[in-house]
């Protein structure tokens, strides 16, 4: 038996975390929007920024969801309106996208997919490895929020984490005030140099 401990210790001793995959899926547009605005930081700080991509971009805005849920903030309103203002881009539907996407809560009242019409905007999927850790923080925090407001949102995190992306291209579409810009480029360097 002790032959089979050291056996079975050497495969655990590196053993790397299982990462949830969640899916982000938005118009093509968004995506391209995304690689122009890395591009112009590229130009804008003349560095060449290995790594900086569009996941890296969408786990920074999922990141920074994360610290607002940390600190505690009531984010019942944000979502409500994140989900109004964007929700267009969703459709509920019985079936999941994608059939390895397993919903971050037990209860499957809400899955979703992307509507796609013939003539509509094309959509492309973009696959972001989250720690469980970070799955599990969200399931607490909708079960959390479900216990709070007699309304459910019944949002999941494949939807969480897209809306979130699509949040920050129609604002980047939109255009930030420089000081903004400025503000967002200096927190995405910040974190690049930090990786």
């Amino acid at each position: 038996m002790l032959t089979l401990k050291s056996w079975a210790s050497f495969f655990n001793r590196d053993s790397v975390d299982v990462y949830h995959t969640v899916k982000v899926r938005a118009p093509r547009d968004f995506f391209n929007r995304a690689e122009v605005f890395i591009e112009d930081m590229k130009y804008t700080t003349n560095e060449e920024l290995v790594g900086v991509n569009v996941t890296f971009i969408v786990k920074l805005l999922f990141d920074n969801f994360l610290d607002r849920v940390r600190q505690g903030n009531d984010l019942y309103d944000y979502l409500l309106d994140l989900r109004e203002n964007y929700s267009h881009f969703l459709q509920a539907n019985s079936v999941l996208a994608d059939k390895d996407v397993q919903p971050i809560r037990s209860a499957p009242k809400f899955q979703w997919t992307l509507t796609h019409r013939r003539g509509d905007r094309d959509y492309l999927t973009l696959n972001i490895g989250v720690h469980p850790r970070e799955v599990n923080r969200i399931a607490v925090f909708f079960a959390d929020w479900d216990c709070k407001y007699e309304t459910s949102l019944d949002m999941d995190l494949n939807e969480l984490v897209t809306l979130l992306f699509i949040e920050f291209i129609s604002e980047l579409r939109n255009g930030f005030e420089e000081e903004t810009k400025k503000d967002i480029m200096t927190t995405i360097l910040a974190k690049w140099e930090e990786d």
